[in-house]
């Protein structure tokens, strides 16, 4: 494993497996496990990356919040409940790809016999209490790699 120490200067490295999973410790969720890849622990003070497996059966809580989302689908066949008064659900496979906005109804769940696995991005919330002055500033610097 390679790990440079989590300053701002510093790029950090880790492989996925050195980083322990954890049972998601949210209400409403069931049979999910995350691992922490990227925080504010290692540097990343305006995203963190997540690693979520829901086996058979399993479901992170139905959920809004402040920040938003960014999330590919790694193997196995998921849903995503994107309405908080009906059950619709979008089948999600390996490749794909959801944009979760800032207040966005959400909830993954597994019902195959196989592991969903997905890679989450998501925004610091500290970045939304002052988003719109940043977004203004930043709008005339986009730098993208």
């Amino acid at each position: 494993m390679v790990q440079e120490t989590s300053t701002k200067q510093n790029i950090f490295i880790v492989n996925a497996s050195a980083v322990p999973v954890e049972d998601l410790a949210k209400n409403g969720a069931e049979k999910v496990t995350v691992r922490y890849l990227i925080d504010e622990r290692h540097g990343s003070d305006r995203f963190a990356l997540r690693l979520y497996t829901l086996e058979k059966g399993g479901h992170t809580p139905l959920d809004e919040h402040a920040y938003e989302h960014h999330v590919y689908v790694l193997s196995g066949r998921g849903l995503l409940r994107h309405s908080k008064e009906t059950h619709t659900l979008k089948a999600l496979k390996r490749g794909d790809t959801i944009f979760i906005p800032s207040r966005a109804v959400h909830q993954f769940s597994n019902e195959s016999d196989e592991p969903f696995v997905f890679l989450c991005v998501k925004g610091n919330p500290t970045l939304y209490s002052s988003h719109l002055q940043a977004k203004i500033q930043d709008d005339s610097e986009r730098n993208y790699c």
